[in-house]
């Protein structure tokens, strides 16, 4: 009697103990360059030295399955991000085609905003590049070749600012002027070629 009473406290301190690890083990410190976005069953709460919920940076990750309790997390990075749009093929208003690279920094300002359009921040990346991309195909369509090519620094501003707006619907914004980086013949084309002889 007295080893079933012994065998049972030792079942339930081992019991104890192995709950209260695996407990610790939900436990997250979110790194200084990242927020956490955690989505309970009724609210969303931002965790991180950036995120602005004043919410700190320790919370418990508790799987999604658990009824009340499970929580669904996004991790976005506080960091400048970079995105490069490599030989985008673009016309300018004589449907002369041409490529060109374009270069742009953006950080997150609304975490909460950005996690609720994407998941993951390559989803967000792609949707970025399509916005660059949208923005470029229409301002460089106005534009005759010669001027792009003499105006880059031009064409960076005007970039920018027809991305700001949409930028601002994501939570996200540009740290610099996106740059036009080169311009070059396409493989159908040779314009800037002519142009330059």
């Amino acid at each position: 009697m007295l080893n079933l009473l012994f065998g049972t406290v030792i079942g339930v301190g081992v019991l104890g103990i192995l709950l209260t690890l695996y407990i610790l083990g939900l436990r997250r410190i979110v790194p200084t360059n990242e927020v956490h976005i955690v989505q309970r069953t009724s609210k969303t709460i931002a965790y991180g030295k950036d995120a602005g919920d004043n919410a700190g940076n320790v919370y418990y990750h508790i799987p999604p399955w658990v009824p009340k309790f499970g929580v669904v997390l996004s991790k976005l990075p506080t960091t400048v991000f970079d995105l490069d749009l490599k030989d985008y093929e673009a016309y300018d208003k004589d449907r002369v085609q041409f490529v060109v690279d374009i270069k742009a920094f953006f950080r997150i300002t609304d975490f909460k905003l950005a996690a609720s359009r994407v998941f993951t921040v390559a989803q967000l990346t792609t949707q970025l590049e399509s916005i660059v991309q949208g923005a470029a195909r229409s301002i460089l369509a106005k534009e005759d070749l010669e001027s792009i090519m003499s105006e880059r620094n031009k064409y960076g501003n005007m970039f920018t600012e027809e991305v700001a707006s949409q930028l601002k619907e994501w939570g996200i914004e540009a740290v610099k002027n996106i740059e036009l980086m080169d311009i070059r013949d396409s493989k159908t084309s040779n314009a800037i070629e002519n142009i330059m002889a």
